[in-house]
């Protein structure tokens, strides 16, 4: 039985941004975590970005530190990159956490699907940073500043016309009151005029005071726009089929926004297993982690979407059953009628088309997780049945093309990226599928349990296990492979 590696299982006492953060520091990159720091808490579990302004010179050597701790590469969708940022995404084993480490050359403040301003002063934070683990962070002034700024430039319409103040603002009380309390006002507003004179501390005063409950709205708004004007040099408007994308996806007019790639492209991973094993319920648990950030797609090549012409098969073999006679094209003697081989060649096809479109879905750059994928090792779980039922020498010539039909849809699914079986001894297996016949699960479970997946590249988990013990290795095992 193939096992994870025993590096990605063990569990080190740093967590994997420390050691980024050590990795960095030795290698002596120039970078500091411009904001967000204050929620450590949030962004080590996952549940935010890391922000790193990184020195561009400096970009090599930042790419080779996070690419030896197994961190890897994402591209964003055409309409939301942001010149100047990249991202990468690593699995903290220990923390069991995805971390999205994102590389700002450009110190950028906005949202992509609305106006970004580049603030030149990227210099400035970096050389007068400050140590903090596991990443330095700006001198207190510097950072107040660009909380601020930022909190103004979310300023919007729709915060007028809501019925209570925006949540966001609300949550970043408590930050802005930490903030405020480790500011020098004479520092402050030495460097409010040396890297942003179009500012000016009287507007920037306005701009603080707008953060506590009893601003008005209206004024908000105001500032919003004055905000705009003092650094419209700097601004970069999205074009206007991103709005009007905006607007169908909030609408339910179009389909929502694609997640991120992984820079090396797409992966079909096919989990496997006896009735039992717990499948769906890993594929759920994964598809719901990866979705976070990435494009996924879930697949159940058992039970693929039935096409209209399969809907028609199997309306007729319904009305067959209850009138209790055989419709004409009835073989006799060979235990199966012309619409029930019909139904396999239709749910071979079936299984195909959602083959191909997992298959591209990848080739476009998303992660395709796929139960029951027909392999050669699991054929007698899910391929062809024509044979089976007619017996060798007992083909009637429509029967054989029918045969040769359903044959030709399975030759044609080519192997997946990605094999994970789950294996499970055939008596755990029926203690835990009692919606089943217990001799038909045991059965089905032996398939899988007694198989030789030597020389297949296959990687097997032990899925008799606790389901959270089983989770954390397919985390691990399925990283390392996307």
């Amino acid at each position: 039985m193939l096992k994870l590696d025993d590096r990605q299982a063990t569990t080190v006492a740093s967590t994997l941004l420390e050691r980024l953060g050590e990795a960095l520091d030795v290698a002596g990159v120039a970078c500091c975590q411009w904001k967000g720091h204050w929620k450590r808490e949030r962004w080590e579990s996952g549940g935010g970005d890391v922000d790193l302004l990184v020195d561009p010179s400096w970009a090599e050597q930042l790419d080779s530190a996070l690419d030896r701790l197994g961190f890897k590469p994402a591209v964003a969708p055409p309409e939301a990159q942001v010149p100047g940022t990249a991202s990468w995404f690593g699995y903290d084993v220990g923390r069991g956490a995805l971390l999205h480490v994102h590389v700002h050359f450009r110190l950028i403040i906005g949202g992509y699907w609305t106006t970004t301003y580049r603030l030149p002063i990227e210099r400035a934070v970096l050389e007068t940073s400050v140590p903090r683990r596991p990443f330095r962070v700006p001198a207190p002034e510097i950072e107040f500043i660009l909380f601020v700024l930022r909190a103004v430039q979310r300023y919007g319409l729709r915060d007028v016309v809501s019925a209570r103040p925006p949540r966001w603002l609300a949550d970043a009380g408590p930050e802005f009151a930490y903030l405020l309390s480790q500011v020098n006002r004479q520092r402050l507003e030495q460097r409010l005029t040396e890297l942003l004179p179009t500012i000016g501390m009287a507007f920037f005063d306005e701009c603080a005071r707008s953060l506590r409950p009893a601003t008005s709205r209206w004024r908000r708004l105001l500032l919003r726009a004055e905000l705009h004007s003092r650094l419209r040099p700097h601004a970069l408007r999205p074009p206007p089929v991103l709005l009007a994308r905006r607007v169908g996806r909030r609408l339910g007019l179009l389909p929502r926004a694609r997640g991120l790639h992984l820079a090396h492209g797409g992966t079909v991973v096919a989990l496997l297993g006896g009735d039992g094993a717990g499948k769906s319920t890993c594929s759920a648990v994964l598809a719901a982690w990866l979705s976070t950030y990435f494009d996924v797609m879930p697949a159940h090549l058992g039970r693929p979407p039935r096409s209209l012409t399969t809907l028609v098969v199997g309306g007729l073999l319904k009305v067959r059953r209850a009138w209790g006679r055989a419709f004409p094209g009835q073989a006799s003697g060979d235990g199966a009628g012309f619409l029930d081989l019909l139904r396999h060649v239709c749910t071979a096809r079936d299984r195909y088309r959602l083959f191909t479109k997992a298959h591209r879905f990848a080739a476009a750059g998303g992660i395709a997780l796929c139960e029951r994928y027909p392999i050669a090792e699991n054929r007698l779980l899910v391929g062809p049945e024509i044979g089976r039922l007619l017996g060798h020498g007992r083909e009637t010539p429509p029967a054989r093309r029918l045969l040769r039909a359903e044959q030709g849809y399975y030759r044609h699914i080519t192997p997946p990226d990605v094999i994970v079986v789950l294996m499970v001894d055939p008596q755990v297996a029926v203690r835990r599928k009692t919606t089943e016949p217990p001799d038909y699960v045991r059965a089905r479970a032996r398939i899988i349990w007694e198989t030789d997946w030597t020389g297949t590249g296959a990687h097997l988990v032990d899925a008799g296990r606790p389901l959270p013990e089983v989770v954390a290795d397919l985390k691990v095992l399925v990283w390392s492979e996307v």
